[in-house]
């Protein structure tokens, strides 16, 4: 990159004005749309202490503050990032998977947190920015840095490990997720496998027991490998004792007995994944049950909420095979008084096996006895057919183009005590069924989890 930054000129880094530059180390990348060299002028007058630019540099030399030049900003940033997290010295955790990452990363950085100075990625930060942004983010005291890694592509979480090295790295699932891309459910135990070959020798991969991928991820790495589970035979195992009325469960994780609001088994797979990773790294079993018991889930990723006494359950960040029927499993286990809704939207990135898959999911609804089945998209036509050939088919099944027109239907057919479940994937923008219920029953979401 060239130049050195005197000790104490930058705080940060920041890649958009709009969030700040005050102290930081201004990056100017590369947009589809914008490049960050036209905010130069606006991140100096907001007070950036530097900035990183491409080019030859000179058109710059008047500029204020110092100038930092590469002929790519993206891979001076990753190189920033990388060079941090080596001289950190911290302890890494990375997690990748098809599904469970974001709330497994949530739930280690709360096992943690009572006991070690713990940095963790932010929102969706878990991309070939994000990540050297969260890495870049952290503060001097950082012990434990939890590190969320997402991929479409191969090669991308192999990049991703390059930068944040983890010592334990968790493969939370491997399921149907961006095949347009990674073309089979093999190509994509591939790509998840990029974290885990990534680990030293004497490091720890934590992997599902039970999936069918578990010979060929464990035969991928050097590192140690720590099975989680609620097969009886994983390290760490759950036991299922008892399903609270207020939903939920009390269980037992390899003998201690915990509790937890979440209701669906798969929360059970991220909790059990998370406390191996925890354990590794210090947490008590008291830090781990005390976590478990006080978590709650993450924004659109199983929120509930209730409007005008109809309950929500809002799992629109993202959808895939494997999320949305996990999904639904838990939706059927949580107590409910009224009549349940699965409003559903796309899967995306399914590629040429879009239509079967949806077809499998509509399938598999048409065997929940859930009152209603309402579809918004190109491809959930196909679950909403599928569904009504069913033994247990839904009473009420539609399907619309317009989330707007489909709102407006939902709302007439709610009733007080009913339960909905709102799932698709992000580009869908399924949370938006809530915002229009809320505005056509004039009534604001209590969030009640």
């Amino acid at each position: 990159m060239g130049g050195e930054i005197p000790r104490g000129t930058v705080s940060g880094v920041s890649i958009d004005t709009r969030l700040g530059c005050a102290g930081m180390l201004f990056a100017a990348l590369e947009g589809e749309k914008v490049s960050g060299e036209d905010y130069l002028d606006e991140a100096i007058e907001s007070g950036a202490g530097a900035v990183l630019v491409s080019g030859t540099g000179s058109e710059y030399k008047d500029l204020p503050v110092p100038v930092f030049r590469s002929d790519d900003t993206l891979e001076a940033l990753q190189k920033l990032a990388a060079d941090y997290r080596i001289k950190s010295g911290v302890k890494c955790v990375g997690i990748t998977g098809t599904a469970g990452k974001t709330e497994t990363k949530e739930l280690i950085s709360a096992m943690l947190s009572g006991s070690r100075n713990v940095h963790y990625t932010q929102g969706n930060y878990n991309n070939h920015i994000g990540v050297p942004l969260t890495i870049l983010s952290m503060e001097e005291d950082t012990e434990v840095l939890v590190v969320e890694m997402g991929a479409n592509h191969e090669k991308e979480i192999e990049l991703l490990a390059s930068i944040a090295r983890p010592e334990t790295g968790v493969i939370t699932n491997i399921g149907e997720g961006h095949l347009e891309f990674f073309g089979s459910l093999r190509g994509v135990a591939n790509a998840k496998s990029e974290l885990i070959r990534a680990l030293p020798a004497g490091g720890k991969a934590i992997l599902p027991d039970g999936s069918e991928f578990l010979e060929i991820l464990s035969g991928a790495t050097e590192a140690d490998i720590v099975t989680f589970g609620l097969s009886g035979e994983a390290d760490w195992n759950v036991e299922i004792i008892e399903q609270k009325e207020t939903g939920g469960y009390i269980f037992e994780l390899n003998g201690d007995r915990m509790e937890t609001a979440l209701s669906g088994s798969y929360h059970l797979l991220n909790i059990a994944a998370s406390a191996a990773a925890s354990s590794l790294l210090g947490a008590s079993i008291d830090d781990i049950a005390g976590a478990v018991r006080d978590f709650r889930a993450v924004e659109k990723r199983g929120r509930v909420y209730r409007i005008d006494e109809i309950m929500f359950i809002n799992d629109s960040y993202n959808s895939n095979p494997l999320s949305l029927r996990s999904s639904i499993e838990g939706f059927m286990q949580v107590p409910v008084e009224g009549r349940r809704w699965l409003v559903l939207g796309d899967m995306l990135e399914l590629g040429a096996r879009s239509e079967e898959l949806h077809g499998e999911i509509g399938r598999f609804c048409g065997k929940t006895g859930v009152y209603g089945l309402v579809t918004l998209g190109n491809d959930t036509v196909y679950i909403s057919r599928e569904a009504a050939g069913g033994r247990q088919a839904p009473e009420k099944i539609s399907h619309f183009f317009n989330i707007d027109t489909l709102s407006q239907f939902l709302n007439s057919l709610l009733e007080k005590k009913d339960a909905v479940l709102v799932k698709g994937s992000r580009d869908m923008g399924m949370w938006r069924v809530m915002d229009e219920i809320e505005k056509l029953r004039e009534k604001k979401r209590e969030r009640v989890d």
